[in-house]
């Protein structure tokens, strides 16, 4: 099992520049609603042992996209850059891996929120396809109604 690495990312204007402990060389594709109506499309997520670590925060903007998590981007070129939940007492932050510099060595690891996939496009994968419920349990969340 590999250790965790710190990697550089940043956002497309370069105001947002940042460092973030990640510790397994993959991604999940998130086909959830909300993520596709952020990105445009999937959220291509690598999840980090701790938050970023920014050279200079004052570019980054937060949204409180629900009761329960928050995405963020830059203020100044709109780079979606972050997921996280929203209570500190929970420690899930994700980060883009296009938004990474080293990435070469990041594969997919899985889809997650695939029963809210439209048909409209497909992955040719053989990657397991989880729906949110059973992400929820494999984290051990309960969401807000």
């Amino acid at each position: 099992m590999a250790s965790t690495s710190i990697r550089k990312g940043g956002c497309l204007c370069g105001a947002v520049q940042f460092e973030v402990p990640v510790p397994a060389p993959s991604f999940n594709i998130c086909h959830c609603r909300m993520c596709r109506k952020w990105c445009s499309g999937p959220f291509m997520g690598v999840h980090c042992d701790g938050p970023a670590i920014f050279s200079d925060d004052s570019a980054i903007t937060w949204f409180r996209s629900s009761e329960w998590a928050e995405r963020g981007f830059c203020g100044q070129c709109g780079t979606n850059l972050f997921w996280r939940l929203a209570d500190p007492a929970t420690p899930i932050y994700v980060v883009s891996v296009e938004a990474l510099e080293d990435r070469d060595d990041i594969e997919l690891e899985r889809h997650i929120y695939i029963e809210e996939k439209p048909a409209r496009y497909e992955f040719k994968d053989d990657k397991p396809r989880i729906t949110e419920a059973e992400l929820m349990v494999e984290l051990g969340i309960t969401p807000p109604d």
